[in-house]
């Protein structure tokens, strides 16, 4: 019996995602002793960074763009008269991504400094009234600013901010994967997320424990987050026998996105430090090197 690779990797990548979320993000909710191996997270971080990079540049995009010339062809357009629509929708995604992460959530969490000092004054004349106070008294009530009282809040919605940001990352993650129709490139995007799902679920699991949120509460919400990389998957694979412009404008989202997880943040992250950085260099080299193999696989029979 002939074995359907392609939906092998899928189903595949769906059942690994959703374990991988589900039992790393409830290590650190469920273990008092937990501790980081720090060398590891880091040669993990800057190896997965280098598999983002390679296959948002190296197969998603030249994939987009070949479903785009695909139907330039088919309506018999010369190739002089194309418009790289795979590239501007690839950098509109990162936009996107960018506005979201870097501009409207900073905008509604910032704090105006002299609003929190005005908003304390008013407070304080609404306990204590036009009366002189005793010293006594005074140093009987805690002092917490709004200031303070702000960061408390914004702590205790970090995770769920958090989760909403990896969210969107693991959705796209997901399509791109279903929506590839090559073995080879679908193994390829299909490795290159698995190597960094356990270090999203860690991740989110320290956020909520960091938070102190209710562990039902975060179980939940980690669940949800498990299911999202097997949606991802499952509407991408539903879309992909949709035409060649439908094909080709999910490929270019997905592109964008894996640049912009690549760049800036998991890059960024881990050589913003000082500490193992040819160690880090080395590996994020060999998974350029890896997924730029993976081109090879191609000339295998499946």
């Amino acid at each position: 019996m002939e074995i359907d690779y392609l939906f092998a990797i899928k189903v595949v990548s769906m059942i690994l995602m959703f374990l991988m979320i589900i039992v790393v993000g409830n290590i650190p909710l469920r273990s008092t002793a937990f501790k980081g191996n720090q060398l590891l997270l880091e040669l993990t971080g800057a190896f997965s960074g280098g598999l983002f990079l390679s296959v948002g540049i190296i197969h998603l995009l030249p994939e987009s763009m070949k479903q785009f010339h695909l139907n330039y062809k088919s309506q018999e357009i010369e190739s002089f008269e194309e418009f790289p629509y795979a590239c501007l929708i690839t950098v509109l995604s990162f936009a996107l991504i960018l506005y979201i992460e870097k501009i409207a959530f900073i905008h509604d969490h910032t704090i105006d400094e002299n609003h929190s000092h005005q908003v304390t004054v008013i407070n304080q004349q609404e306990i204590f009234g036009e009366l002189e106070c005793p010293e006594t008294t005074k140093q009987q009530i805690p002092q917490i600013s709004l200031k303070e009282q702000n960061e408390m809040q914004i702590n205790s919605l970090t995770p769920y901010i958090l989760q909403f940001a990896i969210g969107i990352h693991a959705f796209f993650e997901g399509l791109a994967i279903g929506i590839e129709q090559q073995v080879p490139q679908c193994l390829g995007i299909s490795l290159a997320v698995i190597c960094h799902k356990w270090a999203e679920g860690l991740t989110l699991g320290l956020s909520f424990k960091k938070a102190n949120t209710k562990i039902q509460s975060a179980t939940i919400m980690i669940f949800i987050q498990g299911i999202i990389n097997p949606l991802g998957i499952l509407i991408g694979w539903l879309l992909s026998n949709q035409g060649y412009i439908i094909t080709g404008i999910f490929q270019s989202i997905s592109a964008g996105t894996f640049v912009y997880i690549a760049t800036m943040e998991v890059i960024q992250e881990q050589f913003n430090k000082k500490s193992n950085s040819y160690y880090k260099m080395m590996m994020f080299l060999s998974a350029i090197a890896f997924i730029s193999s993976i081109w090879k696989i191609e000339k295998l029979s499946f």
